[in-house]
């Protein structure tokens, strides 16, 4: 629900107000149009009775309907965000969630594990981890808190278990190759075909696909790394930042976040084993 404006803010006009500027402006419109007919050729009688016409239509203050509307939503704009602030931290309070800011212009908010991107003139607010959109919806506190319960629980879905998750990432891996560093798209199209379920090799249909999209990804990676699992059976992850013109490349990087909604572009991956992990490339 909306919030009034502060009592010292500046007043809308009446609706009456301007439901009455219509009607004039209408009559307007009609003797201004029999003003043009008798123009083309001039015609002196029907010139009269338009001109007469439009003496009676009356006169609208069109101006200073426009003027009130536009100083209201300047002020509405400008309380807009201090009250979806108020109304959001009060909201994450009570239920418990931390709450951070991460960019003040654009306004981008932190809600651990996932970030808020909003746009309060919009009216809309995305839910976003590692840079992909998980829920979209208004920008009102309620709205934005219910919209994280869904993005957590589309990210929860399933089972976790990093160990498990590390065997998998590591056999993705050695089929794209294996020696080396690896795209970070061809490992994930890699996982994701070995994810899916027994129906789907069986029967190969969209019906029976499970989907992996790339946040989901990127939130097992940053599972992976919080729970301390980047190295299992002696075999250790590392991240391969992006450097150069493959970061305007989005389809090709990812957004690797830390705990705090900071993060980097990556282009690659790789295992090594413990006993070569010194030989370069950054740890995930």
């Amino acid at each position: 629900m909306t919030q009034p404006l502060p009592l010292d803010s500046p007043l809308l006009p009446a609706e009456g107000d301007v439901r009455r500027a219509a009607g004039v402006l209408k009559k307007q419109a009609g003797a201004l149009a029999a003003l043009a007919k008798a123009l083309d050729p001039p015609q002196p009688a029907r010139l009269e009775r338009a001109l007469a016409a439009l003496g009676k239509a009356g006169s609208a203050e069109v101006g200073a309907v426009e003027s009130a509307c536009r100083d209201w939503l300047i002020a509405e704009k400008d309380g807009r965000a201090r009250r979806l602030s108020t109304e959001l931290r009060d909201a994450c309070a009570a239920a418990q969630i931390e709450l951070s800011v991460l960019t003040r212009d654009p306004l981008e908010l932190r809600l651990p594990p996932v970030s808020v991107r909003v746009d309060a003139d919009a009216d809309k607010a995305e839910v976003t981890f590692g840079r992909q959109v998980l829920v979209t919806c208004g920008a009102q506190a309620a709205a934005i808190i219910d919209a994280r319960r869904k993005a957590m629980a589309m990210l929860e879905a399933g089972e976790w278990r990093a160990a498990a998750f590390h065997a998998q990432l590591l056999q993705a891996w050695k089929r794209v190759g294996g020696d080396g560093w690896a795209e970070l798209t061809d490992v994930h199209a890699e996982l994701a075909w070995l994810r899916q379920p027994a129906r789907f090799r069986l029967e190969p249909v969209a019906s029976n696909l499970a989907p992996y999209p790339r946040a989901l990804f990127l939130y097992d990676l940053w599972r992976l790394r919080r729970d301390r699992c980047l190295s299992v059976g002696g075999w250790r992850l590392g991240l391969g930042p992006a450097t150069g013109g493959s970061v305007r490349d989005k389809k090709r990087v990812m957004w690797v976040e830390d705990d705090h909604g900071q993060g980097q572009w990556h282009l690659t991956l790789r295992f090594v084993l413990e006993a070569d992990s010194g030989r370069g490339g950054d740890d995930a």
